[in-house]
């Protein structure tokens, strides 16, 4: 009788193995993948920095397959300080997106999109689909005040934060601080999620009128 459990894990292998082959052959035929910036590079140097520039980009795509998000952003991070172009920036977005960095993710898109060729539509489209899906799944945060609000600065993750508006944020916990006079008089810690808008409402008390005030 044969076994079938390891014939069935030899499929998977292979199949893992094709996947893997396809994103490499993808990456080593598609024209607009790495265009150069600097137009003034020879035809020498351009071929093999090109080359080897390539080769990192299927490296990076086969992480990307096998979802090691960070391993791959470290891949395209490299290429990009050695010839940034607006195909690579987008995989760089896509890094810090499935990473669940999506403001990170979304600055990203944006100047991948700022930098991208007319002729190259399906990598502008591309990066209008992320950017559309993005819009949706950002996470808001509304910071309210109550009580003794006089003289008080909020701040959201350590940055100054405007009440009553909805702020964008990542997904995961963030901590609001209310300050008098540099003083924390108020805080809250929470967490935000994907396509929800949280209300976070930090009450002030007065200061007791036997304090002094500075």
């Amino acid at each position: 009788m044969i076994n079938a459990a390891p014939t069935s894990a030899l499929r998977r292998r292979s199949r893992r193995r094709a996947a893997a082959l396809g994103l490499i052959c993808w990456a080593l035929l598609s024209p607009s993948w790495l265009h150069a910036q600097d137009d003034g590079a020879t035809d020498a140097q351009d071929d093999g920095a090109t080359r080897a520039l390539r080769l990192q980009f299927a490296r990076g795509l086969t992480l990307e397959g096998a979802g090691r998000w960070a391993d791959a952003l470290d891949r395209f991070e490299a290429i990009a300080r050695r010839r940034p172009t607006a195909n690579v920036t987008f995989h760089i977005g896509l890094c810090h997106e499935r990473l669940g960095r999506l403001r990170k993710a979304e600055q990203t898109y944006q100047d991948a999109r700022a930098t991208a060729r007319p002729a190259t539509p399906a990598v502008l489209a591309e990066i209008d689909a992320r950017l559309q899906d993005l819009e949706g799944r950002m996470p808001r945060i509304v910071l309210n005040l109550a009580g003794a609000t006089e003289g008080v600065t909020v701040l959201l993750d350590g940055k100054v934060a405007q009440p009553s508006r909805a702020i964008r944020v990542d997904p995961g916990p963030h901590v609001a601080v209310a300050l008098r006079h540099g003083i924390p008089v108020a805080a809250s810690a929470f967490s935000s999620h994907e396509r929800r808008t949280r209300f976070v409402t930090l009450t002030v008390h007065p200061v007791p009128s036997s304090a002094s005030e500075p």
